[in-house]
């Protein structure tokens, strides 16, 4: 039982027989898709933001171009800067924290998903330099953990890391990742480091204060974003290339059932992952379910949008339409009403 893998995001990788679910287990016995879980209500739909950080190529020659710089250009300091300063900003509203008279309510608490290590060791610098600047009351815990250089080209842009081994890391990143442990030990009271055990420990221990709320916001490259389950979490904030398998398990993260007030995972993309989402939901259920797996945008839900052939009116006609026919300050007549008069 998991996410299948198809001959269109099979690995090149591993066995050459074994590439898709079906050539290693057979023909499925049954399909069960996030569309009836969502149904069932066993997990939550999506909703999705796509946060515009750089300018598209419009035509071939400027995209020969944009490929060259691309790269470079995500790792600007100034680009790290605003996507940081934007986190900041936006945090307490994407994962439902308010300040009510001077007392900051719980809400949840998010990872946010970078392309590599050397991604990592930047965004993480700058949460630190941004949230030193703030008053104590309203700096987030941040905490950092990678384990070993990925590469960007896997198929689904996940991969599984081993979380007990840090022996692969070149020494600047293992340098870097002891610094940031450290980071969590004045702030946790804790004891971890990068040696093998103590790295297991620390594992764990994140995975703990994430499920406890007790970290806002989890950096990461690959880990915890297959196979996590915290319903605490409900915002994945996501710099780096998914697909299909990987992109729906990374989203999945952030739609587990807690409350009433848990209604979607809250995924905000600051790459334009909008076609790669859309194919991932056709893939894994079918070519009209990203109706249902992802909520609409606020400006679709206040103006309206269309379905198909079918036009969903939007609240503001509605509300109009409802003060036009029942207009402030006039009684309102009803056919009892009339029978009794």
């Amino acid at each position: 039982m998991g996410t299948p893998i198809f001959a269109v995001n099979a690995s090149a990788n591993g066995k050459l027989n074994l590439k898709t679910t079906q050539q290693a287990f057979g023909e499925k016995l049954y399909t069960y898709s996030i569309v009836d879980a969502i149904a069932d209500r066993n997990v939550l739909p999506f909703k999705v933001d796509y946060v515009s950080t750089m300018r598209e190529a419009e035509n071939i020659e400027d995209k020969k171009v944009n490929d060259i710089d691309r790269e470079r250009a995500l790792l600007a300091p100034e680009r790290i800067a605003n996507i940081v300063q934007y986190i900041i900003e936006h945090f307490d509203q994407k994962t439902k924290r308010y300040n009510i008279k001077d007392c900051l309510l719980v809400g949840f608490n998010s990872i946010f998903a970078v392309s590599s290590i050397e991604a990592a060791k930047k965004y993480y610098a700058e949460f630190k330099k941004q949230l030193a600047n703030l008053p104590s009351e309203k700096r987030l815990k941040i905490a950092l953990i990678y384990s070993f250089g990925v590469n960007e080209e896997e198929l689904d842009g996940v991969i599984d890391e081993n979380s007990e081994d840090t022996s692969g890391l070149d020494r600047n990143s293992r340098d870097f990742l002891e610094s940031a442990i450290s980071d969590y030990n004045a702030m946790f009271n804790t004891m971890y480091d990068t040696s093998s055990d103590k790295f297991q420990n620390y594992y764990k221990d994140v995975s703990e204060r994430v499920k406890n709320r007790e970290i806002d916001i989890l950096l990461v490259v690959n880990m915890f974003l297959t196979g996590f389950d915290a319903t605490t979490l409900n915002t994945l904030w996501v710099n780096k290339n998914l697909r299909y398998r990987g992109l729906l398990q990374a989203y999945s993260c952030t739609n587990r059932i807690l409350n009433s007030v848990k209604t979607f995972g809250n995924i905000v993309c600051f790459r334009n992952l909008e076609q790669a989402t859309n194919e991932a939901i056709a893939l894994f259920s079918d070519k009209e379910a990203s109706g249902i797996v992802l909520l609409k945008t606020y400006s679709d839900y206040y103006y309206g949008y269309k379905d198909g052939d079918k036009k969903v009116r939007g609240y503001k006609d509605l509300v109009e339409e409802l003060f036009d026919k029942y207009p402030i300050g006039k009684p309102i007549i009803g056919e009892q009403a009339k029978k009794i008069s």
